[in-house]
């Protein structure tokens, strides 16, 4: 489980990317905007009471908001809430952690989150909190990176050296068993791709969502100049016919009903 110092730097890593957040964030909007197809938006927002569970830029709290929905946006990153409050993308703005969520029980009626329960230490603690504060006949929908997500960056840094570059993250047999607690669970992985012209691109990618932060990584000192080279020769190798770097990402997402 990530200790209170290491959430605090991944608080001050998203907090960072605030303002350029949107720009740069083409895989949540992606992820986010099939989690919405998946829930069937339309027909769940209007009088809905949403709380979105590490809301980033606020950009889906607005689109739900939008579609009728009274949103209450949770970020652990203080410069996230900031640029949400700013452009008024909710109704209301909590700073907190999805593993103790700052709302009494049965006080909701769709708990949202794209893209963040990966952060989490503890999955299951997370999901509880999630069926605590929802209402019977709610829901919580939520989209996760899981296993076997970037590959192609593991892969590459392996040729490197042997220090941890890239997080672990969750099977989708593990993310269904965390969310045990919801009387139904409905789950679906799917693999998305992103490709890019050059390695700085690719890289900067990951430190504009924040994502760059690695979970048990002393972030200074990461690499010497012949690991480095070593590093981006594995990569290169890695290159599509069309002379693009791939970066896989599988998604689960998943509909839990109370």
């Amino acid at each position: 489980m990530p200790s209170e110092n290491a959430k605090h730097h991944i608080a001050r890593a998203f907090s960072q990317a605030a303002a350029g957040y949107d720009q740069a964030a083409a895989l949540q909007r992606q992820s986010g905007m099939r989690l919405l197809e998946l829930l069937d938006a339309p027909a769940h927002m209007p009088g809905q009471t949403v709380l979105d569970i590490g809301a980033g830029s606020g950009h889906f709290s607005r689109i739900m908001q939008m579609q009728g929905a009274q949103v209450w946006a949770l970020d652990l990153a203080e410069g996230m809430l900031r640029h949400i409050s700013a452009h008024r993308h909710a109704h209301a703005c909590l700073l907190g952690d999805a593993e103790a969520l700052p709302l009494a029980a049965g006080s909701i009626g769709l708990c949202f989150s794209n893209l963040a329960v990966q952060w989490c230490g503890n999955l299951p603690r997370a999901a509880a909190e999630m069926h605590r504060v929802t209402r019977p006949g709610g829901c919580a929908a939520v989209a996760t990176i899981s296993a076997d997500s970037l590959w192609q960056l593991r892969h590459a840094w392996q040729a490197a050296d042997d220090a941890p570059h890239v997080n672990r993250f969750l099977s989708e047999a593990d993310i269904r068993a965390a969310f045990s607690c919801f009387t139904s669970v409905h789950v679906h992985t799917e693999t998305l791709t992103q490709t890019f012209d050059s390695l700085r691109g690719l890289l900067h990618s990951l430190k504009s969502t924040g994502a760059n932060h690695v979970l048990g990584r002393n972030q200074r000192g990461l690499t010497g100049k012949h690991r480095w080279q070593r590093f981006c020769t594995a990569y290169e190798n890695l290159r599509t016919p069309e002379g693009k770097l791939p970066l896989d990402y599988r998604i689960t997402y998943l509909i839990a009903h109370t």
